[in-house]
């Protein structure tokens, strides 16, 4: 073989073996939402306990709060929930929604679908999903979602604290972003969590 063609395998090899790397999924009822094959990735749901739903209400949804927008390449402080934010050319935001027995959803919502659906907050539908527990006196969450742009579904790890109808949410060093409580119809939220 020739030293290109040895050059060329083993690039072809790296590529196949990086794009495996991702959590092995299966499509949810929307055809394109994935959700986690083994439910090993959901472990530290052990870890829960209904003490920590002490500050966290399950009947709401918390939706994404901006405070900055970017316009181009220029940021402009803003202070709205990202539903209403019509300047910002991005219309997905996403909203998240926890139930009684430790489990999430983050649901990617579209601001111009004004009118809310069951199927919007069906975790069998759409919808990332998630488990809640406490490690080392902090509110966590393990999170199964797209960890790259080229779709490799991964576990991140992140923080979460709850003041009042605020929700704070941070991954280490990386992000941090501000939900808002909000009240919705309850027959759009009824349905259950099992993973």
């Amino acid at each position: 073989m020739t030293l290109i063609l040895k050059k060329h395998l083993l690039l072809i090899f790296l590529a196949l073996l990086f794009v495996g790397c991702g959590l092995k999924t299966y499509k949810l009822k929307n055809g394109y939402s994935k959700a986690a094959i083994n439910k090993k990735v959901y472990s530290n749901k052990v870890k829960f306990n209904e003490s920590l739903l002490k500050n966290i209400d399950t009947t709401v949804i918390y939706e994404e709060f901006n405070t900055v927008s970017y316009f181009g390449l220029e940021a402009t402080n803003v202070n709205i929930v990202a539903r209403k934010n019509y300047r910002d050319p991005y219309t997905n935001y996403g909203v998240y929604r926890f139930y009684k027995n430790g489990l999430f959803n983050l649901f990617i919502l579209n601001r111009n679908d004004s009118i809310l659906q069951k199927e919007m907050f069906d975790p069998l539908y759409t919808g990332w999903r998630g488990v809640l527990y406490k490690e080392k006196e902090e509110l966590k969450g393990d999170l199964i979602t797209q960890v790259s742009g080229t779709g490799t579904i991964g576990k991140i790890t992140i923080n979460f604290q709850f003041k009042g109808d605020t929700l704070f949410v941070s991954r280490k060093n990386k992000w941090n972003y501000i939900y808002i409580k909000r009240k919705i119809p309850t027959e759009l939220l009824n349905h259950k969590a099992e993973w």
